[in-house]
């Protein structure tokens, strides 16, 4: 598993599909030297095989995602129940390029309020502003793994704001 600010890209807009996959190569082709233990890994990081699903978070072949709730600062919301969340996601665990986490599943049935409407961020491996729909980020919700853990990402110390798409929430 794989932090969410790792995935957070794929779920932005700013370059035509042509440049990305150009960046994703030229990018693929620097590390081609460095990282030869498991060149699937490498090809999927560069999104030229499909990525391995998550394996308890995949969807079906046709995500549903209901309307966007166009949340504000202040509104208190409910995170879904998982088996709705389950069905806004595709095969891979994603819901509109914004992946799902095992971190987050705790949080289901919960209230929360809105802290801020995400509408840009800073993609920290291209150094590129993007922009993203229907997301926000809730009060007092961090990602934050177990130190133990068997995810590629436990242990880490950032404690990350999560991201949340709207179709994941609904209004208390």
């Amino acid at each position: 598993m794989e932090c969410q600010l790792q995935n957070l890209p794929a779920a932005g807009a700013g370059l035509s599909r042509g440049q990305r996959r150009r960046l994703r190569v030229s990018r693929l082709l620097r590390r081609a030297g460095r990282v030869a233990a498991d060149p699937r890994l490498l090809l999927e990081k560069a999104r030229l095989v499909p990525r391995r699903p998550r394996e308890s978070y995949r969807g079906g072949p046709e995500p549903v995602v209901p309307a966007p709730l166009h949340l504000q600062e202040g509104e208190r919301v409910r995170v879904r129940p998982l088996e709705q969340i389950r069905a806004t996601l595709d095969e891979v665990g994603d819901c509109q390029g914004l992946g799902f986490m095992p971190v987050q599943a705790a949080f289901c049935g919960r209230e929360f309020t809105v802290r801020k409407r995400v509408e840009r961020f800073f993609d920290e491996r291209t150094r590129r502003m993007l922009r993203i729909r229907h997301t926000v980020i809730l009060d007092e919700v961090y990602c934050e793994p177990p130190a133990g853990g068997t995810d590629d990402y436990s242990g880490c110390h950032r404690t990350c704001f999560l991201f949340w798409k709207e179709a994941w929430l609904e209004r208390a």
